[in-house]
């Protein structure tokens, strides 16, 4: 398809639900333009092909779409998250840490997997028994015992115990249940917490997905690498 093309755009989004990409087909389709969309764990690419409409028509059909998806785009050529994030710390001389228990490493590894991350992840940790929370983080006790693992105060914790490594700028945590059953403090399954934190503040967000065990750890280490992405890039 390509190939025969006259001009073409990939556009990387991350988690775009359906209303969107009906939106954006129906603005493509109105001048001849074809919409392909392809999302693996929230992460998605829209490929724009462009076979015979003018550059002009062509761009402003992009600068609409690009309008529809608002902030959900992370890039405008085709990469992945884990590179984006990369680039964009060292771009920064930004250092990156990361704690990880339901993700069990995912992170991490995504993060090694491009070339250059020994400039930006300086350590990782997966801390995923409660008892290595508090030796390795320093999560407090009490937190987990009144919050329960898979709580906003744990994840925030969890953070804070990375960021008292003076040489860390960005800190990611992770924690929550993939199931297939709870854990004792009753955690639905799919519940997940994540901390994104630097020297100006900490965030911790919470997701909920309704998959098997794998694919929520690959939803959350997605939505995890947005997350610093975007946290980077405000930096």
């Amino acid at each position: 398809m390509i190939e025969t093309c006259k001009n073409y755009c990939v556009l990387k989004a991350f988690d775009i639900d359906s209303d969107m990409v009906s939106k954006c087909k129906k603005i493509a389709d109105s001048e001849g333009v074809s919409l392909e969309f392809k999302q693996r764990n929230l992460d998605c690419k829209i490929t724009l092909v462009n076979k015979s409409t003018s550059d002009i028509v062509f761009q402003r059909i992009l600068d609409e779409i690009l309008e529809v998806l608002d902030g959900n785009v992370y890039a405008n050529y085709d990469t992945t998250l884990e590179q984006c994030v990369i680039e964009n710390a060292r771009d920064k001389g930004a250092k990156i840490a990361v704690a990880e228990s339901l993700t069990g490493g995912m992170i991490c590894s995504r993060l090694v997997n491009v070339s250059g991350s020994s400039a930006v992840l300086y350590e990782g940790f997966v801390t995923y028994d409660a008892a290595s929370k508090v030796r390795r983080l320093h999560v407090k006790l009490a937190t987990i015992e009144e919050s329960g693992v898979v709580s906003e105060e744990v994840a925030r914790e969890m953070v804070q115990g990375l960021l008292q490594n003076n040489e860390i700028d960005l800190a990611i945590a992770t924690t929550g249940c993939a199931g297939p059953s709870s854990d004792e403090y009753d955690t639905p399954v799919g519940l997940s917490y994540i901390g994104i934190g630097n020297r100006y503040g900490i965030d911790v967000y919470d997701t909920f997905y309704c998959e098997d065990r794998n694919e929520i750890r690959k939803c959350v280490t997605n939505t995890a690498l947005y997350l610093a992405l975007k946290n980077i890039k405000e930096l």
